[in-house]
């Protein structure tokens, strides 16, 4: 569907990599409406019920929409896959750009950062985190390093004295109880962990991210191998 210029997208936004997950309609950047969807089911089984609710609630039709914006990792990878494939499915029935968000780049803009370095956290069980650092200038948030797979322990000693700003999954992490020094870093930021609206906003944001056509594509990030590709070629 076009949309004229001067309006802003009716976006649909969800986020299933995670047991948070969440569904939001966006206008703009305004937040008309948002289902929360904590649960340890798989998302398939309320994701498309979630999306049919929310937009009756609005007043918005499949039809109204202008721009799909799905979490795309990393987390779960089934979760991950299922929110891929629906996003993907809609953008092109309804012939409307798709983007796909990080999580760790949605909590990095979430915030009004003052200039300085911030890194963001997400649970990875197994006493591992995803971790991935960025920077704040002039109101502007750069990626300053790849993402990667972390043990606490190891992100804990490395954090140590760190001048940053420090957001995400804290408390499943372990992380809250951090020790600033006496200067007071690095410095926990309350991070809300239902990421859906904060995909549409940067979705929104940031253009560069939309792709269009029947043969849209999108990059999941998984950093983790999925454990049936780690037992591939293994003995029984």
């Amino acid at each position: 569907m076009m949309m004229p210029l001067h309006l802003a997208p009716k976006v649909l936004a969800f986020d299933t990599s995670s047991v948070s997950g969440s569904v939001a309609l966006l206008e703009g950047a305004d937040v008309r409406a948002e289902l929360r969807l904590h649960s340890l089911q798989t998302h398939s089984t309320l994701l498309l019920g979630s999306i049919e609710f929310l937009l009756g609630r609005v007043g918005w039709s499949l039809g109204d929409l202008n721009l799909i914006a799905v979490g795309i990792g990393p987390g779960s990878f089934t979760g991950i896959r299922i929110g891929i494939a629906t996003a993907l499915g809609f953008a092109q029935s309804l012939s409307i750009p798709f983007a796909g968000i990080s999580g760790l780049d949605a909590l990095a803009h979430h915030h009004l950062f003052p200039d300085g370095e911030i890194g963001v956290v997400l649970d990875a069980h197994r006493s591992q985190v995803y971790y991935g650092e960025y920077i704040s200038r002039n109101g502007r948030i750069r990626p300053a390093k790849n993402f990667s797979l972390l043990y606490i322990s190891d992100l804990e000693r490395d954090l140590a004295e760190r001048h940053l700003y420090i957001v995400g999954d804290l408390k499943v992490c372990g992380l809250e109880k951090l020790r600033p020094t006496s200067a007071g870093w690095p410095r926990p930021v309350p991070a809300d962990l239902f990421l859906a609206a904060a995909i549409g906003r940067l979705a929104v944001a940031n253009k560069k991210r939309w792709r269009s056509g029947d043969s849209i594509v999108a990059e999941p990030v998984y950093i983790r191998p999925p454990d049936a590709l780690k037992n591939k070629g293994r003995k029984p």
